[in-house]
């Protein structure tokens, strides 16, 4: 997790990182860049290859496992799961591509510098 407080973003690369600990870390990290008062959470999760369901190039039959942090930080978006910290999809502020996301945050009126920033686990691969 890099932290850069200049430009007020938080840049997590999820390769290496198992399904899970994506679900469970996440959501972490884009609550604590909000208590900060940071304006985006880039989350970097490769995969450029596969086509996210419904875009162009989707055929539903990827080998199995790729895509799987894209599709989990996706559905994390699009399913409001961050509807507390993250700007809503419709107001067209986030920076999605296949590589990686750039999640806009909404902006906290009293953030909190002293918050504590989630430790991430070592990757599982």
């Amino acid at each position: 997790m890099e932290i850069d407080p200049d430009r007020a973003t938080v840049r997590v690369d999820w390769h290496g990182y198992a399904p899970d600990q994506v679900e469970t870390w996440a959501d972490r990290i884009v609550e604590a860049a909000y208590e900060h008062g940071f304006a985006s959470v880039e989350f970097v999760h490769g995969a450029v290859d596969v086509a996210a369901r419904g875009t162009p190039g989707y055929s539903g039959n990827s080998i199995f496992g790729r895509g799987r942090i894209k599709n989990i930080l996706r559905d994390r978006l699009y399913g409001r799961r961050w509807r507390r910290w993250a700007l809503d999809v419709r107001e067209g502020k986030h920076e999605i591509v296949e590589g990686r996301m750039v999640i806009a945050l909404r902006e906290n009126p009293s953030p909190e510098r002293r918050a504590r920033w989630p430790v991430l686990p070592p990757p599982a691969h």
